[in-house]
């Protein structure tokens, strides 16, 4: 599951790559985004698109606490109609969440026992598809923005990499469509099925897995 990945942190390329401008105040987070902290991601809003820094870790509306106990930064495709916490954002609250790179851990193959940066062979900016929601907190009245990026079955080099999932990214041309949400439950599932960008991966060795045991993952190849 991609709990981190590298932030779209340059300015000028973030404004290119989406041809959208940022707020001047607005800082865009450096190096990792981890759940539960701010990452910028893109919506639609009133026949424009707007950047919004929003938390990294989907808290869904109806959630009693800021930090649901169970892990809500992925949204798998094969439960966003059927899941709670996705449903209805999955209606209609949609995003795109720029992506540099993604890390994984990965326990079996040629990276097995550490973790792996994934990128685009060409470094290009990655756009995953992502949902959000709007937490309000009872007590203090705050209002928290939140989204969680929306992964998919990997393709084969992810896979072969030792990965078995792999956020779902866009191409350009299914940007608005996806942001506009004009498509309806299933339709909405195939759409992303089917419009997922082909991607050439780059895959780089990082630190090494504390938890790693090479002799439970031989069994499990067993």
């Amino acid at each position: 599951m991609c709990a981190r990945y590298g932030a779209l942190e340059e300015f000028n390329l973030f404004e290119r790559t989406y041809r959208i401008s940022l707020p001047e105040a607005m800082v865009l987070p450096k190096g990792i985004v981890y759940p539960h902290t701010p990452a910028p991601v893109i919506v639609a809003a009133a026949n424009q698109r707007e950047v919004h820094l929003m938390s990294y870790s989907l808290v869904p509306s109806w959630s009693k606490t800021r930090k649901p106990k169970f892990a809500t930064y992925n949204a798998r495709i094969e439960e966003v109609l059927n899941k709670p916490s996705w449903r209805e954002p999955f209606k209609s609250r949609h995003c795109l969440v720029p992506i540099q790179f993604f890390i994984e851990s990965v326990h079996t193959g040629r990276f097995a026992g550490h973790n792996i940066g994934i990128s685009a062979k060409d470094h290009h900016p990655l756009t995953a598809a992502g949902i959000w929601d709007t937490w309000t907190d009872r007590e203090s009245g705050e209002v928290l923005e939140s989204f969680a990026i929306i992964t998919g079955e990997p393709p084969a080099d992810v896979l072969e990499a030792g990965h078995d999932r792999c956020p779902i990214f866009l191409p350009e041309n299914s940007w608005g469509p996806w942001l506009d949400g004009n498509l309806k439950d299933k339709e909405l599932v195939e759409f992303l099925k089917n419009s997922r960008e082909v991607v050439e991966f780059s895959f780089e060795e990082r630190e090494a897995l504390k938890s790693y045991n090479p002799q439970l993952s031989l069994l499990d190849d067993e």
